[in-house]
């Protein structure tokens, strides 16, 4: 037996889908003689269950997952929890998906599990960062969950990721898994020369390479490209291609879909015998798979086309059959599919919003059944009414549960933003206490030095009179004198932080009131950095400042813009902070404010030499909740709050630079 698991353990993956290797394995998977090895053949079980049955790659996913954490395999640990998320994505479990996609995310994000990890993680050999590898995987993960809970913009962003960290570290399965499914995301929007450009990379890595399981899904997404561009004949050469290497690698739900879109191409042209043969064959091919829920192509889309062939064809009694088919286990998925989508949105905020999306495809979807029931005759009215009434039951509850969903997004929304204005309080409190703490350790330096002195007055006047240095006692008053007066100074200089800062923050009424806005970006700026140097002491950062003194005071509400800069001063200090940890030679942080008057307006400009925002996401950085920090550092809503408070202002805020040359913000306001 320790000659079959030695054999299995070195076997090629091209092997893995070979029919007999089932058996082989499991027999392999019972004599295994220890934790790894019972690891490996569970491994190349899942790697033939993929894409052929979901419950028995669940299976095998958890078998793994538990063999690795028993073991201490960190990376293997990760790369399961991946792929059991993939199977639950399938069986329609998104919140359960989404819970294993961000704990692998905390794995592979910290660079010390690293090499914690000794176990083949995928089939094909790879000398790069396994870690770096794991997380191209962990973003393909999660764009796939975007995909299936109809979140396109995050999809096509965390496909991009993985497609990104894949060709940096080489591993070129991984950019082509990527690229094929930018293609299809980019079909989705309709936006075709992107999708062909993305699947012919796609396609021509997959048959310059051996491993070809996922050439089918690579074919058929050609086809459905040139569907759209109305190419018929290229768009049916590539889906019977499809059909083709799916077989090959017996890739079922590859195989699935490339009968899916071949059955509706034939319903397009109205041929009815390939439209009915290809449909029955998609039908076929799901229930060999199992209990199939993935976005698009699934059992109730299956007995419709079949229900539509049938129809073409005027077969009434079959139609009929279908048509009840099709609405049944129809009804029946989208029943799931807001169940589980409901328990994502309690997991995400972002998707509670994708709801009212999913309930206007639902009514666009019942307004379709209408149609083909009132097309198919007075027969099937009293089915009709039945239905109806089911689906009006359904939509009642559907609109309560999005009444909560919306209730109680309102209310998370209402609590992050108190938070951001809680964090903007703590920084503020953070470079308050700094600059005050400075006059106040002088006045306290010199009290306890007017004491010691005070005493040392008393005991010269204690002495005799004949031993008493009146000389002495003339220097120790004239000390005490002059301590006092720098005690005054010091104590004026509290003073007068507290009353600017209490000038700043008094009443908040949102009235505008004229401003000193050089003086007040000046405070603001010195508050950020004490702030940050409290939480850092070793950080430290070059200021300049240049302000325009011809600005003057203009009439705004100064709490509301102190908000503002303080939150730049923030991002920009982090920005710069988070350079210098990259120890680049050389490397000097600097952050800068200048002010000036132009055209009527008064230009407040706050510049860093950190790293940049890539130009990918600079639309993005205005948007509520967006936020390229790591998780827990930030909630994403200091630049839009930033944003409204600038335009409520009757200004702009425009930000500028390139990725690894530093930001810049540019606020303008009205000069009145």
């Amino acid at each position: 037996m320790k000659r079959i698991i030695s054999i299995l353990l070195i076997l090629s993956p091209l092997f893995v889908s070979a029919q007999h290797l089932p058996d082989s394995l499991r027999t392999a998977h019972v004599h295994a003689g220890n934790d790894s090895a019972r690891y490996m053949t569970s491994k190349y079980l899942y790697d033939y269950y993929e894409e052929l049955n979901k419950d028995s790659a669940f299976y095998y996913a958890q078998q793994c997952l538990q063999l690795a954490k028993r073991n201490n395999e960190i990376l293997a640990e990760a790369i399961y929890m991946d792929n059991t998320a993939y199977q639950l994505i399938g069986m329609g479990k998104y919140a359960e998906a989404l819970q294993y996609v961000l704990d692998v995310f905390k794995i592979v994000e910290d660079p010390k599990n690293e090499r914690l990890n000794s176990w083949m993680l995928f089939s094909r050999p790879f000398n790069g960062s396994n870690r770096l590898l794991v997380l191209s995987y962990t973003h393909h993960m999660f764009a796939i969950l975007m995909r299936e809970t109809q979140n396109t913009e995050q999809e096509i962003f965390h496909y991009k990721e993985a497609r990104r960290i894949a060709s940096e570290i080489g591993y070129p399965v991984r950019q082509m898994l990527a690229a094929m499914n930018l293609g299809r995301s980019f079909t989705t929007v309709n936006k075709l020369d992107s999708a062909l450009m993305y699947e012919k990379e796609a396609e021509q890595m997959t048959e310059n390479s051996p491993y070809k399981k996922y050439l089918g899904q690579v074919y058929y997404s050609l086809g459905n490209i040139y569907f759209e561009k109305n190419n018929l004949p290229l768009a049916l050469d590539y889906y019977h291609k499809g059909i083709v290497i799916s077989e090959k690698e017996n890739n079922l739900i590859g195989l699935a879909n490339s009968y899916f879109f071949l059955s509706k191409y034939f319903l397009a042209n109205r041929q009815k015998d390939s439209a009915l043969f290809y449909s029955m064959q998609c039908l076929q091919t799901i229930k060999q798979v199992g209990i199939v829920r993935w976005y698009k192509v699934n059992l109730g889309t299956a007995y419709e086309n079949v229900y539509l062939s049938y129809k073409l064809i005027n077969q009434k009694d079959s139609l009929l059959k279908y048509e009840e088919l099709t609405l049944i286990t129809t009804d029946s998925l989208y029943n799931e599919r807001i169940k589980n989508l409901t328990a994502f949105q309690a997991a995400t905020l972002s998707e509670q919003l994708r709801l009212q999306q999913v309930e206007k495809e639902k009514i666009a979807y019942e307004n379709n059944v209408r149609m083909y029931i009132l097309i198919a005759g007075i027969a099937v009215l009293l089915l009709l009414a039945f239905i109806f009434y089911r689906n009006n039951r359904q939509k009642e509850k559907t609109n309560k549960t999005l009444q909560k969903t919306l209730t109680d997004l309102k209310s998370t929304q209402a609590q992050l933003i108190q938070s951001e204005k809680m964090a903007s309080l703590g920084e503020l409190t953070a470079g308050i206490a700094h600059e005050i703490q400075n006059p106040l350790n002088f006045v306290n330096n010199f009290s306890d030095v007017n004491k010691e002195l005070l005493e040392e007055l008393r005991a010269e006047r204690l002495k005799p009179k004949a031993e008493r240095d009146e000389l002495t006692e003339e220097e120790i008053i004239n000390d005490v004198i002059a301590n006092e007066e720098k005690i005054n100074h010091h104590g004026k200089r509290a003073d007068g932080i507290v009353k600017g800062m209490l000038q700043h923050s008094r009443s908040n009424t949102g009235e505008k009131e004229p401003t000193d806005i050089n003086k007040l970006a000046d405070e603001y700026l010195r508050l950020s950095y004490h702030g940050m140097r409290s939480k850092d002491n070793n950080f430290n950062a070059d200021i300049e400042t240049r302000f325009d003194d011809t600005v003057g005071n203009i009439n705004v509400v100064p709490q509301d813009i102190g908000r503002v800069l303080l939150n730049l001063y923030n991002n920009a200090f982090y920005a710069v902070n988070e350079k210098a940890k990259q120890q680049t030679a050389g490397y000097k942080p600097e952050v800068s404010i200048k002010t000036k008057k132009i055209n009527g307006k008064i230009e407040m400009v706050v510049s860093d030499n950190g790293n940049g925002i890539p130009q990918n996401i600079v639309d993005k950085i205005f948007q509520p909740f967006f936020t390229t920090k790591p998780t827990g550092s930030g909630t994403g809503l200091g630049l839009s709050l930033s944003y409204d408070i600038v335009k409520a202002h009757g200004g702009e805020i425009i930000v500028a630079g390139k990725e690894g040359d530093g930001t810049e913000f540019i606020i303008q306001l009205p000069d009145k």
